[in-house]
C-alpha cells in the first residue's frame, strides 16, 4: 500500500491519455521497486488495496500493449501497402487475362455454335446413314438418310436397341469383335433390316465415343447402302462376261476375216497395195510381186519413182495425191510398162484414215484390163461401123421415102383431087369420099416426110448441124407445144461424125423431154469452147434420180452414151426430184 502510494503519478499524453512510452518506463519502475514488498508484504495488504494495485497494473499493462500495438499496426500498415499494391497490379492483370478469356470464350462459343450447326447440317444433309448410341445401344440421334434408308425414325426407334437393326448375328459378334480390339471399324459389309423386314447390304464404318476419362459412353456408326453398288456390280460382272464372250467372238471373227484377207490378196487377179502420205508402199499382195518380179519385204519402204520410169512415176503419184486430197474413192486408168509391153489397169483409189479422221494412207485395187480395152476398142469399132450403117441405111430409107413414097402420094393425091373436081356435081357421096381420100393422102405425105426428116433429115447434110437443130427445135416446139429456144455461138463448120453425133443426142435428149419431163420449157446450148464442142439440153421438169433409173428404162441415155464415146467425147446428166434435169455432151472438134 506504501509502495503503491510512494510511486509518482503516470505522466498524462495528449488529451489526458497516457504516453505509451511513459507508461511502459513507469510500469517497470514500478515493479522493480515492488517486487520485494509484493512477494514479502502481500499477505498484510488489504483486498481493497490488492484490487487497486490490480487496477493500475492493468492500466499499466494496457498502455504497454498500445505501445506494442501500435509498432505491429505500423509495420502492419506498410506490409498491407505493399501488398495491397502488389495485389492492385495483380488484380489489374488478372482482370486484363479474365477479360481477354471472357472475349476468347465468347468467340470460342460462337466457334462452337457455328462449327455445331455446320456439324448437325452435315448429318442431316450427309448422302450417308449416321447413328449416334449411348453404351447400351440405345439411339441418340438418326439423321434424314438414315430414316430414308431404313424406314424410321427417331421417335419410332425408343424402344429398338441398335442390334436389332442387323440381320446376321454371327456377322454382328464378328463386327463387335473387331471393334472391341480396334476401337473403330471400317467399311464392314454386313446385312440389315429396314422396316418391314426387307433386307439391305450395307457398309458399315462405327468408331467408339470416350469421355474425358477414356471410358466408352457410346458409338458413331455410318452406313451406306450398297443396293446400287451390288447391282451395279452385278450389271458389270455381267457385261464383263458378256464382253468376254464377244472379244472371243470377235478374236474369232478376226482370225476368220484374217484368213480371208489373206486368202483373197493372194488368190485375187487384182493388184493390191498401200502407200503411206509420202508414197512409201507398206503392203503390196502376191499378185504384185509376180506382176514386177519383186518381193514384198523389197517393196516396202519405196516409192513408185523407185519402181517405174519417172514419167509413170509421177502420174501414179499425182493420183494419189488427188485421191488424198479429196478423201473419197476415185477410179483412174494406169498404164505400166511390162516385159510384154504396156498394160492398162483400172485402179479404184481410197484414203485410210486414223482415229482422229485424218487421211494417213492410200489403197489401190487394180485390175489388168488391157485385154478388155482391146476388145472395147473392137467392140467401139463394131458399134461405129453398126451406127454408121444405120446412118446409111436410115439415109437411104429416107431418101426412098422421100423420093419414092412421096412421088406415089403426089400421084394419088393428084387423081384424088381429080376425082373430087368429077365427081363433085355428078355424085356428091363418091365425091365425099374423095375429099376424105384427098385429106388421108395430105396426111399421109406429112407423116412420110416427118419420118424421112426424123430419119435423116436432108438440112444436116446440106446445111450442116446449126441449121439441123435450128429446124428439129422449132419443129419439137410445133409438136409437143413446149417452148423450145435454140442458142448457138462460135461453132464454126465440124466433122460430119460429130455432126450427126450432137443431133442425134439432140434428138434424144428432146425425145425424153417430151416423154417423161413434163416439162414447159427446154433450152438447147451449142457453143465452141477450144477444141470441144458443148452442147447442153436444160428442162424446167420434174427430174429424177440417176442412180434409179433401170437398166431397161436407160437405154435412150446409155444410147447418147455411146454416141458421145464414138465421137470421142463423154456426156454427163445431172438431175434431181423437183428440180428438172441438165444434159452436157462435150465432142472434139478434130478426130
Amino acid at each position: 500500500m506504501h509502495a503503491l502510494c510512494a510511486c509518482k503519478p503516470i505522466p498524462r499524453g495528449v488529451r489526458g491519455k497516457p504516453s505509451p512510452a511513459l507508461c511502459i518506463i513507469s510500469f517497470f519502475q514500478f515493479g522493480l521497486s515492488q517486487r520485494k514488498a509484493i512477494t514479502v508484504k502481500d499477505e498484510h495488504k488489504t483486498k481493497q488495496q490488492l484490487i487497486q494495485e490490480l487496477a493500475e497494473l492493468r492500466v499499466r499493462l494496457d498502455a504497454c500493449e498500445i505501445w506494442k500495438s501500435k509498432k505491429e499496426l505500423e509495420r502492419a500498415h506498410e506490409e498491407l501497402e505493399r501488398t495491397t499494391a502488389r495485389h492492385g497490379a495483380e488484380l489489374i492483370e488478372a482482370n486484363r487475362q479474365l477479360t481477354r478469356e471472357i472475349e476468347e470464350r465468347k468467340r470460342a462459343e460462337i466457334e462452337l455454335k457455328r462449327t455445331k450447326e455446320y456439324l448437325e447440317n452435315v448429318i442431316e444433309n450427309s448422302a450417308d446413314a449416321i447413328g449416334i448410341v449411348d453404351r447400351h445401344g440405345r439411339f441418340i440421334l438418326w439423321n434424314r438418310r438414315a430414316a430414308e434408308i431404313y424406314g424410321y425414325e427417331l421417335d419410332q426407334l425408343a424402344g429398338k436397341l441398335a442390334f436389332d437393326l442387323y440381320e446376321d448375328p454371327g456377322e454382328l459378334d464378328r463386327m463387335l469383335k473387331r471393334l472391341r480390339r480396334n476401337e473403330l471399324v471400317r467399311e464392314f459389309e454386313i446385312l440389315m433390316k429396314k422396316k418391314g423386314g426387307a433386307i439391305v447390304p450395307m457398309d458399315i464404318s462405327i468408331s467408339l465415343l470416350k469421355d474425358e476419362r477414356g471410358k466408352t459412353i457410346g458409338s458413331v456408326c455410318v452406313a451406306r447402302d450398297l443396293s446400287e453398288r451390288k447391282r451395279s456390280e452385278q450389271a458389270l460382272k455381267a457385261a464383263r462376261d458378256e464382253l468376254s464372250r464377244y472379244s472371243k467372238n470377235l478374236e474369232c471373227q478376226v482370225r476368220k476375216r484374217t484368213r480371208e484377207i489373206t486368202g483373197i490378196l493372194k488368190y485375187t487377179p487384182s493388184v493390191v497395195y498401200i502407200k503411206d502420205r509420202d508414197g512409201r508402199y507398206s503392203l503390196v499382195n502376191s499378185r504384185f510381186e509376180e506382176l514386177f518380179g519383186i518381193g514384198g519385204g523389197d517393196v516396202c519402204g519405196k516409192t513408185d519413182h523407185d519402181l517405174f520410169a519417172a514419167e509413170i512415176a509421177d502420174r501414179l503419184r499425182a493420183a494419189d495425191m488427188e485421191t488424198l486430197a479429196k478423201r473419197r474413192p476415185s477410179q483412174v486408168e494406169e498404164s505400166v510398162s511390162r516385159a510384154d509391153g504396156v498394160h492398162t489397169y483400172l485402179s479404184v483409189k481410197f484414203p485410210l484414215y486414223d482415229e482422229q479422221g485424218e487421211p494417213t494412207s492410200v489403197c489401190g485395187i487394180a485390175t489388168d484390163i488391157t485385154e478388155l480395152k482391146k476388145v472395147q476398142d473392137k467392140l467401139r469399132h463394131l458399134s461405129a461401123g453398126i451406127m454408121e450403117s444405120q446412118e446409111k441405111e436410115r439415109t437411104a430409107i429416107a431418101r426412098e421415102l422421100h423420093d419414092e413414097l412421096g412421088q406415089v402420094l403426089t400421084a394419088l393425091r393428084m387423081d384424088s383431087a381429080w376425082l373430087l373436081k368429077r365427081l363433085k356435081d355428078t355424085d356428091p357421096a363418091a365425091s365425099e369420099r374423095a375429099e376424105v381420100m384427098c385429106r388421108l393422102v395430105d396426111k399421109t405425105i406429112d407423116d412420110v416426110r416427118h419420118i424421112a426428116l426424123r430419119l435423116r433429115p436432108g438440112v444436116l447434110d446440106d446445111l450442116g448441124l446449126i441449121a439441123a437443130l435450128e429446124w428439129y427445135a422449132a419443129d419439137f416446139e410445133k409438136h409437143t407445144e413446149i417452148v423450145c429456144v435454140f442458142r448457138h455461138a462460135d461453132v464454126r463448120k465440124v466433122d460430119n461424125i460429130v455432126a450427126t453425133a450432137a443431133y442425134r443426142i439432140v434428138q434424144e435428149a428432146l425425145t425424153n423431154v417430151a416423154r417423161h419431163a413434163r416439162a414447159t420449157r427446154v433450152d438447147v446450148t451449142l457453143r465452141r469452147r477450144g477444141n470441144l464442142l458443148v452442147l447442153t439440153v436444160v428442162d424446167n421438169g420434174v427430174g429424177f434420180e440417176v442412180g434409179s433409173i433401170a437398166e431397161g428404162e436407160g437405154l435412150g441415155i446409155a444410147g447418147m452414151r455411146e454416141r458421145a464415146n464414138l465421137a470421142g467425147g463423154n456426156l454427163e446428166i445431172r438431175s434431181r426430184l423437183g428440180g428438172g434435169t441438165k444434159m452436157r455432151c462435150s465432142l472434139p472438134v478434130a478426130q
